[in-house]
């Protein structure tokens, strides 16, 4: 009878040398810089806080909107917790985005934690911290892991769930109460597409003895019992008080990237995701397949079987789906990075030093041009950059930002003396990546986020609207602007682009790209510095 019973624990070199707190300050210098500071950035930034601001200025709990439109790509879960949170952080004065950013923060310290149980679990102690230094340092998870959008929920609901079906195999009813909680997340939180393929992954794994069983049928019915009453009182609630929007979600938004019953999309084209994944899962790729080269031997044990099945299907749901997003991606990383964890003390001393030489020389090198791209925006030398610089964010008013600029000096000195530590070579690679991967995040916001802001923002133009407002009366027509802009009006300048049928009798309209001849044109107006994105408000004729 196979019957999973964690390893014994391969005690690495040097073990007294470990330290759990540094770990956790890792995790915390690596999350912490970019919540706050700057408004909210394509793409989905700009949606979600004015979602989230509609919600705290009394729009009806379930159902997510923005100019005056549902907006239903995902469930609320997301807002509803970041207006909780930012509804007293904005009392004492911090911006809606800012403090609704924040739960970004709270739920990425979540999936963290999810897999580094997930990681303990399956491997013994010591292995989940691999399992989340590997995950810090991928690089498709760098813009996402402090970004204001519901997609950083979604990856805390799967590493719980991950850790949930390992779990299974030791306490299934503990487990059922994980994975019940995991499941809520992608009910309320995500999308129906989500739930099915982590339901999918948990049957299937009757297919494998370790989880044949009766313990482990419980396990899923406790989930189901948990999961599927509470997560139903949303779209009940919905289909009672907003019907027509209760149809619009089930007819083109609940299956998520595969669309709606009504309107199902899959296989988008062909070849995205093997465009993105050598970069966006770097370097918990590489580990991933030495992991299961590695234990080889071993992959129809729990440890290895779980990880590479859920890998599997976690890469043919991406695949199949309609709509291809970067952040649907997400959720591959979590068991790639897992099974990096299995084999990384067994990397062969010449790979790890040449991951660990690539990483530090290329950190080493974009941090050096970050900080000459720095000085030449505010000295002016060499005068080549930084006019090529100054050009590409225009509205940037330079700065010299102390506790910035302290804050990137300490990050950089700090990194010096990390990569400068003894370890394991496999472990030393790791996390010098996942260090050098701190460093540059957190150097780029510390020096370049208000340049970032100037260049990304709307706030410049929807106030420069708002202005030119103030001499005019009536709607606006906004039924071709996309739903970045149309989002930033309202949430910067309180402006509400209509959009539909209440449009048509508006004596106003909203052009973007360029208006039809012969228009009156009452104002103009882009971001600073942006030539694709140009708004012109016309009168109707």
């Amino acid at each position: 009878m196979l019957t999973y019973i964690p390893p014994l624990e391969r005690e690495p070199q040097a073990a007294a040398a470990e330290k759990p707190w540094l770990l956790l300050l890792l995790c915390l210098v690596w999350l912490l810089p970019g919540l706050i500071g700057h408004d909210p950035w394509k793409p989905d930034e700009v949606e979600t806080a004015a979602v989230i601001q509609q919600f705290m200025h009394g729009a009806y709990w379930s159902v997510p909107q923005f100019a005056g439109q549902p907006y239903l790509e995902y469930a609320p879960l997301y807002y509803w917790s970041a207006a909780l949170l930012a509804w007293p952080l904005q009392k004492l004065g911090m911006a809606v985005h800012d403090a609704a950013r924040l739960t970004t923060g709270i739920w990425m310290a979540l999936a963290l934690w999810g897999l580094g149980l997930a990681g303990r679990e399956l491997y013994g102690r010591r292995y989940g911290r691999v399992a989340v230094i590997t995950l810090i340092g991928c690089i498709g998870l760098i813009i996402w892991g402090h970004h204001l959008s519901p997609q950083v929920l979604v990856l805390a609901g799967f590493a719980w769930h991950i850790y949930g079906l390992a779990y299974a195999l030791r306490q299934p009813l503990r487990a059922g109460l994980i994975l019940g909680l995991a499941w809520l997340l992608l009910l309320l939180g995500g999308n129906w597409a989500e739930f099915i393929l982590a339901l999918t992954s948990a049957l299937l794994l009757f297919l494998f003895k370790p989880w044949r069983n009766t313990s482990f049928g419980v396990s899923l019915l406790s989930a189901l019992v948990i999961a599927v009453p509470l997560s139903a009182i949303w779209p009940i609630d919905l289909y009672q008080h907003a019907r027509p929007v209760f149809n619009l979600w089930v007819d083109q938004y609940a299956l998520g990237p595969f669309g709606g019953v009504a309107d199902f999309k899959a296989f988008h084209a062909f070849g995205f995701f093997s465009s993105i994944v050598l970069w966006f899962a770097w370097p918990a790729l590489p580990l991933a397949i030495w992991g299961l080269w590695a234990n080889r031997r071993q992959l129809i044990h729990p440890k290895m079987l779980l990880p590479s099945f859920l890998l599997l299907l976690h890469v043919l749901w991406f695949v199949m789906a309609g709509d291809a997003r970067e952040s649907h991606a997400l959720i591959v990383l979590l068991p790639l990075s897992i099974l990096g964890a299995s084999g990384v003390d067994d990397l062969r001393r010449g790979a790890a030093q040449a991951l660990n030489w690539f990483g530090l020389m290329t950190f080493g090198l974009f941090t050096a041009l970050l900080w000459l791209g720095w000085l030449a925006v505010h000295t002016g030398t060499p005068a080549g950059l930084a006019r090529t610089l100054r050009e590409a964010s225009p509205a940037y008013l330079e700065q010299w930002d102390v506790p910035g600029i302290i804050f990137a000096i300490g990050l950089t000195v700090i990194w010096g003396i990390v990569i400068a530590r003894k370890r394991p070579p496999g472990r030393l690679a790791v996390t010098n990546w996942a260090c050098g991967v701190t460093l540059i995040w957190g150097v780029l916001i510390s020096l370049w986020q208000p340049w970032l802001d100037a260049q990304k923002s709307y706030r410049a133009v929807s106030y420069s609207l708002l202005d030119a407002m103030k001499e005019q009366k009536g709607c606006i027509d906004g039924r071709n602007i996309p739903s970045a802009p149309l989002a930033s009006f309202e949430y910067f300048a309180g402006i509400t682009l209509l959009q539909g049928t209440k449009a048509e009798s508006c004596g106003l309209r909203m052009t973007i790209g360029g208006e039809p001849l012969g228009s009156t044109v009452l104002w103009r107006g882009n971001r600073a510095g942006e030539r694709k994105e140009s708004f012109a408000l016309i009168v109707v004729q």
